[in-house]
């Protein structure tokens, strides 16, 4: 690699990655080509160093046309100056000459892309992965770093995506689902990421609270803890509190900088400086997703697990007939949806929320997991501790047992979607159909069937097809001989005629007050110097005053405030009824004060054993 000793941009002297990295704060940057002055690899390093410069425009039109053609590609950000760098890996060592049409068009499509170190096969370089700059900051990785090596001739294929018109070029980038995540201007005219506040992470919040010490890249922690509260959905004024009123060790950079004497200086306009970094972090987060890249291996193994559980539920039907099989099937694809979601082997997931996403009760979700985990579905990985829910995976086929070797596809994807959709119909909450009604009113829906070839498929009796079929021509979902009408505004008018409608919006509401009003409650129990849950909503009724709530807001679990023994269940009600007008008045400060309230909490491995709380979970 080539190493810039004096910070003077020039990486004159050179040093094998083999003897490590070079002194602290030190640049370095990694040859393009090989010894035979052919390129191994490209970076494509897009400048924001004048005024003017297109380097957020030219960065998204080069990962839309890079992921249109498939090529796996990694996005860094360059340093304080708001440029950045796609690295791509080369599967053979190709010529300059051989590159140099593919270059020419990369150059005139995006004007802030430096030609430089492309057009120097000699001594070509670019700073790494990882690697400070002289005016200080860090290249930072906003994408997964493992990419797979590309064809000369799969690079080819990005000429076409930038010669097609433009009414095609959009489309094709419209179809591939390549678009930042809209941005957002508060009053102030700061920018943020448009979407619901998320707490942060355990491991950013230690990064925030860590002192910065002489050997700490004030630049690089900054950075991340930034780009971390972007992708929280954090505004500038929570950022600036954090850095200038809290103090967080992590943005030491924004309130001093380094001296050529290795110390540290306060900012002349601090609060400047807080809103140039912020604005980058948003930009640069902005265009941090899963299109911009090809798939990570977590993901590709998060698919592949999905694909091998779902090919397995088909290939044993029997499996899934009568009631508690269609709940058991149901339960194991709300779990394949997270997993895919999440891009992870591991989810947390709590039972209400698995529930929400099965069109299920908690109670069922919780009976029917006894049964999975017995005979080897899914496993609980970690116990729920405290606010934070368990941890489960699907079990993969071991023992000898072959895998399916199937494939996550498209097809997958919309077919999981569309049964867990139609399971949260508000139809299905008719007391007279419930699931085994949605499975008869699925399998008529491929095709005709007689009661008794229902009953067969489905393993009931048939007085109960009948009594299903009798409901569902009630309600028109079907007519006498059994041709059913699909859509979602049918089921709609059904639901309605039946007195259900809004029934699962009523569950989605109740679960969430229940898991909101137990992170209070834990929150003022482990910490209740920090709470401000009395504070927020004042003293909840006592039972004289719960009696006049209405008794389906009543749940038996523990008081908001409670330290000692479960209290009454009227004083829960109360509890639940009484940040329910809260939430009401203020949707979105409630829900930021619950995300707060669970971001201030320590991570589930600091807190007490499981066991010590199974008392007192909601």
């Amino acid at each position: 690699m080539r190493v810039d000793s004096h910070k003077a941009h020039t990486f004159a002297a050179t040093r094998r990655l083999t003897d490590g990295a070079p002194g602290e704060g030190t640049p370095f940057a990694l040859h393009l080509t090989d010894e035979s002055g052919k390129f191994r690899l490209l970076a494509l390093d897009f400048d924001a160093h004048h005024a003017g410069s297109t380097a957020d425009k030219d960065l998204a039109a080069c990962t839309a046309a890079l992921t249109a053609a498939g090529i796996e590609h990694l996005v860094c950000s360059s340093g304080p100056g708001g440029g950045y760098h796609v690295w791509i890996r080369l599967s053979t060592a190709v010529s300059a000459q051989r590159l140099a049409p593919i270059l020419d068009a990369f150059s005139a499509a995006w004007p802030s892309l430096d030609r430089g170190p492309l057009a120097n096969s000699r001594t070509g370089c670019v700073r790494a992965p990882g690697s400070p700059h002289r005016a200080g900051g860090t290249s930072m990785p906003l994408t997964d770093p493992h990419i797979r090596p590309v064809s000369l001739r799969a690079l080819r294929t990005v000429l076409t995506q930038l010669t097609q018109p433009p009414q095609s070029k959009g489309a094709s980038a419209a179809g591939a689902g390549i678009a930042p995540v809209p941005v957002h201007v508060d009053v102030q005219g700061h920018p943020y990421l448009a979407g619901p506040r998320r707490p942060l992470n355990p491991q950013i919040r230690a990064l925030a609270r860590a002192p910065i010490t002489d050997r700490t890249d004030a630049s690089a922690v900054g950075w991340s803890v930034l780009l971390a509260c972007a992708h929280a959905r954090m505004q500038y004024r929570d950022l600036h509190e954090a850095a200038l009123t809290d103090r967080w060790p992590g943005l030491e950079f924004v309130r001093t900088h380094r001296t050529n004497a290795g110390e540290r200086t306060p900012r002349l306009d601090a609060t400047a400086e807080l809103a140039r970094q912020w604005a980058k972090a948003v930009t640069a987060a902005s265009y941090t997703q899963s299109s911009t890249a090809g798939p990570s291996p977590a993901r590709r193994a998060a698919e592949t697990t999905v694909a091998d559980l779902l090919t397995r539920m088909d290939s044993q039907p029997h499996r899934w007939s009568g009631k508690t099989g269609a709940q058991d099937r149901l339960v194991l694809l709300a779990l394949a949806a997270r997993t895919v979601a999440a891009a992870t082997a591991e989810v947390h997931l709590s039972e209400r929320d698995w529930a929400l996403a099965a069109g299920l009760t908690r109670d069922t979700v919780a009976d029917r997991l006894k049964a999975l985990v017995q005979q080897g579905w899914v496993a609980r990985v970690q116990r729920a501790a405290g606010p934070w829910a368990a941890v489960w995976q699907i079990v993969r086929p071991g023992g000898g047992e072959q895998r399916s070797g199937a494939v996550f596809t498209p097809e997958m994807q919309s077919q999981l979607d569309a049964e867990l959709e139609c399971a949260r119909e508000d139809i299905w909450h008719a007391r007279a159909l419930g699931v085994l009604g949605m499975r008869v009113w699925t399998h008529l829906s491929a095709g005709r069937l007689s009661v008794r070839e229902l009953a067969t498929r489905l393993g009931i009796c048939p007085a109960t097809v009948r009594s299903k079929l009798r409901a569902l021509h009630s309600l028109g979902l079907c007519t006498a001989d059994g041709r059913v009408y699909r859509g979602r505004s049918r089921l709609a008018r059904a639901a309605v005629a039946a007195g259900v409608d809004g029934a699962h919006a009523d569950r989605v509401r109740l679960y969430r007050l229940h898991s909101a009003v137990f992170v209070w409650w834990f929150t003022t129990r482990h910490q209740p110097q920090r709470s401000d849950a009395l504070g927020e909503w004042g003293e909840f009724p006592d039972p004289d005053e719960a009696e006049q709530i209405h008794p389906t807001d009543i749940a038996l679990a523990y008081g908001a405030t409670s330290t000692g023994p479960p209290v009454s269940a009227t004083t829960w009600g109360a509890a639940m009824a009484a940040q329910d007008l809260h939430r009401e008045a203020d949707p979105d400060s409630w829900w930021e004060l619950v995300a707060a309230a669970r971001a201030a909490l320590p991570a589930p491995d600091m807190l007490l054993a499981p066991h010590q709380w199974a008392r007192t979970a909601a």
